[in-house]
């Protein structure tokens, strides 16, 4: 609503002479009014958003018109801290074609009225004010006068909150989630890449999602869009990071003797730390930071030797070598368990270089007649179980190397996880907070508005 006030010295009468009516209304376009528009306005057909209504004329000459209307303006945005901004924009109101000595603009009232003032759920009025300024052209000796009306508005942010912000919260928080995860069953933990490449596409998504909602402007970028863009890079960083660990891990399952100083600071600087060993919550051995060659020594003297006492030999791989071992067949191709018994041997000792074995069938008794086999049949057997022993040593070592990899890479993934949720906070925590200053109308931000 436009409220113009003007006076007409060719509009006046003397109410005595008209039964004492001293005011009248007309329709606006039957009398002179001021050429006063909206200068900054985007649409060029007023006519079309402004409803005639009638003017006040008053015996004196006062006039008063109350102009309805609806305008779009331009505004030059700020979108620096979307969407916590804050925009100034501007009416201008002057006269198309008269200058200052013809017509001379002032504001009816110095105080800022927003009686009338409709609120909007989108945009919030903090601050209100106006200026009248001269301006000269080079056409024309006089000035010309406008009013300007300056609004200061805040944008709401609680669609964008809970749209935009939360679900790219909630798909970051995951991606963390992501760390904790334990290792696969296949032990390759390919799942956590997974994850990032989903947590990546998904934030592209929301980011389409951005750019549709923001103004299109090139000279700034907007705090949301860099609040996406560092999420974009620290998930990209996380999938990154995991394709590291899986290649730690990856090694184990190699064969790959972890570097001594590498085992001494994760097993021993950091696992066995009382201060930070709480962080990591893995489970180790003693002799985790021994070398391979000292876990395979103690392995061997662990080991099961031929010749110790009482040891039984009736091993299933050993009974098929060829030799006089029970249960195989003979030099001669006859079957040496003519009684259809199972036969387990214990040596006995060596005379003359022959092994000098008891017999002991399955009901538990033994033989009181030892048998004597060459020496080359228990080579052969002590060969058999070496190797046994040297594969069940081989693999034992294996799996401790997987395991020790599989643990670096567990320390390396929650040493990851810190640095992320650390990264992540303080990113999020300083642009969210990021909102500028409160715009507060003053002489020299009217003038920048206005310039």
């Amino acid at each position: 609503m436009l409220f113009q006030y003007w006076k007409d010295e060719y509009l006046t009468w003397d109410p005595s002479k008209y039964g004492g009516l001293d005011v009248i209304h007309v329709p606006s376009h039957m009398i002179w009014k001021p050429d006063i528009m909206v200068y900054n306005n985007a649409n060029m057909n007023v006519e079309e958003n402004e409803l005639e209504t009638n003017a006040v004329i008053h015996n004196d000459g006062r006039m008063m018109l109350f102009r309805s209307l609806i305008t779009d303006i331009t505004c030059n945005l700020d979108l620096t801290y979307f969407p916590f901004d804050q925009q100034v924009c501007y009416l201008m109101f002057a006269s198309w074609s008269m200058d200052g000595s013809k017509v001379l603009l002032e504001a009816s009232n110095r105080s800022d009225n927003l009686d009338l003032y409709i609120g909007n759920t989108e945009w919030t009025l903090t601050d209100f004010g106006f200026r009248r300024n001269l301006k000269y052209y080079a056409c024309c000796l006089h000035a010309f006068p406008d009013l300007s009306y300056f609004l200061v508005l805040k944008r709401s942010p609680s669609y964008y909150i809970f749209s935009l912000v939360i679900p790219s919260g909630f798909i970051t928080i995951v991606t963390i989630i992501g760390f904790f995860t334990p290792h696969s069953s296949t032990g390759e933990n390919t799942e956590k890449v997974s994850l990032g490449v989903t947590a990546l596409l998904s934030m592209a998504i929301i980011m389409m999602m951005v750019s549709d909602e923001m103004p299109a402007t090139t000279e700034v970028i907007p705090l949301i869009g860099k609040y996406y863009i560092g999420l974009i890079f620290i998930i990209f960083l996380a999938a990154f990071t995991t394709t590291l660990t899986l290649s730690f891990q990856m090694r184990g399952n190699s064969g790959r003797l972890v570097d001594p100083i590498t085992k001494r600071f994760f097993f021993i600087t950091l696992a066995k730390n009382p201060y930070i060993s709480w962080i990591f919550s893995v489970q180790l051995p003693p002799d985790i930071g021994e070398s391979a060659d000292n876990v395979e020594l103690k392995q061997k003297e662990q080991t099961f030797v031929f010749a110790g006492e009482g040891d039984r030999v009736a091993n299933k791989s050993c009974r098929q070598s060829n030799g006089y071992i029970v249960g195989g067949k003979g030099e001669d191709g006859e079957n040496e368990m003519r009684n259809k018994k199972m036969i387990d041997v214990k040596l006995v000792g060596v005379e003359n270089g022959a092994a000098i074995l008891k017999k002991q069938d399955t009901s538990g008794e033994e033989s009181s007649t030892p048998s004597v086999f060459p020496t080359h049949v228990l080579d052969q057997v002590r060969t058999c179980l070496q190797a046994i022993d040297d594969a069940r040593i081989t693999e034992h070592i294996k799996a401790r190397i997987r395991f020790e990899w599989q643990q670096i890479t567990r320390m390396i993934d929650r040493i990851i996880m810190i640095l992320f949720i650390v990264a992540t906070t303080i990113f999020a925590t300083v642009m969210l907070n990021s909102q500028g200053e409160k715009i507060v109308l003053t002489d020299e931000v009217m003038n920048r508005v206005k310039h």
